[in-house]
This record gives C-alpha cells, sequence and structure tokens, in this order.
C-alpha cells in the first residue's frame, strides 16, 4: 500500500499524527486520545498500519491477560518514496474532510456553531529570515506540547474538552 493510500483514511492519518508528536506510544494511550473512535475501528487501523510497515511495534508486555503494544511510526521510507505534491495533496485533502464533516455535521448553523467551536481560519504574512523562521516553528512545535502537557497533568488519561485540530502551512510569498 502507497504512502498516499495508507493516509487516505483518517483514522490511520491521525494515528500516525499521534506517533510523529509522541514518537511511541502504546495502543491505549492512542486509544484514549482518539476516543472518538470506536476500539475495534482503531485497532483494525493500526493493524493495517503495521501490515504495511508504517507502524513498528518495537515491544510486546503482557497486562491484564491481555497484551498491550508499544508502537513507533516508520513513515521516512514512505514519505522518500512519493513526492512533495503527493504529500501536500493528502494533507489539504485532510483539511478538506475535516472541514466539510464540520459543515455536514452543523449544516446552516455553522457559523454560530464556528464561532463557538473557535474554528478559525486565516493568514499571516512576516519577512524572517531562515533562522527565524525555524526559531518560529520550533517554538509553535513546543508550545504544542506544552499545552499537551498541562491538559494531561490536569485530567490525566481522560478525554476532556473538545479534540482539536491546529493545522499550519509555510509558504514563500512570491
Amino acid at each position: 500500500m502507497d504512502y498516499t493510500e495508507l493516509l487516505s483514511n483518517p483514522v490511520r492519518m491521525r494515528v500516525m499524527q499521534y506517533l510523529v508528536i509522541h514518537e511511541e506510544a502504546t495502543t491505549g494511550e492512542i486509544a484514549g486520545f482518539l476516543s472518538d473512535v470506536p476500539r475495534r475501528t482503531l485497532y483494525r487501523q493500526i493493524g493495517s498500519l503495521i501490515d504495511a510497515g508504517a507502524v513498528i511495534v518495537k515491544e510486546e508486555r503482557k497486562v491484564r491477560g491481555g497484551t498491550e503494544r508499544l508502537l513507533t511510526g516508520n513513515y521516512i521510507p514512505y514519505l522518500q518514496k512519493i513526492d512533495f505534491a503527493d504529500r501536500a495533496y493528502q494533507y489539504f485533502m485532510d483539511l478538506y474532510l475535516k472541514f466539510d464533516n464540520y459543515s455536514k455535521e452543523h449544516g446552516k448553523k455553522t457559523d454560530k456553531a464556528a464561532e463557538k467551536d473557535k474554528l478559525v481560519f486565516g493568514s499571516s504574512v512576516f519577512y524572517l529570515d531562515d533562522d527565524e523562521m525555524q526559531a518560529m516553528l520550533d517554538e509553535i512545535y513546543e508550545m504544542g506540547i506544552r499545552y499537551e502537557k498541562q491538559h494531561k497533568e490536569k485530567y490525566g488519561d481522560k478525554a476532556v474538552g473538545k479534540l482539536r485540530n491546529l493545522s499550519f502551512i509555510s509558504a514563500p510569498v512570491e
């Protein structure tokens, strides 16, 4: 299965995004984060990622009569096989599908729901050299980790609040 096909499934895409951020996680940790996905569906999609080699089982351990797997992403071989335009297409399609599903869910009340849910999109333009741009990206990444850690300290593994997707695109302006 090629990378575009593999990640055309939104559940598999979210699993891979989680592993990119956390580097490794148990299936239970992923299930806790993706609490909106039925466990059967989640485990089937994780199995697809393992079968395709996009996820590697680092360790298996017995826990309460079951087996817990520690997983890590193996996405680099896939990224090397596809060109940048295909990756960008997959990214934009994922964003479009999320927004389309949101709009379908809320129908004519999408504007009010978007305001309530803090759904935002916009664009800002800055003059930055490469070092400044890298510093900005590093700060955004660190900020995400900090907020995730604060949330976990406050609520533990409970799914409290709304699952939110923050997407970021950086491109030079012509």
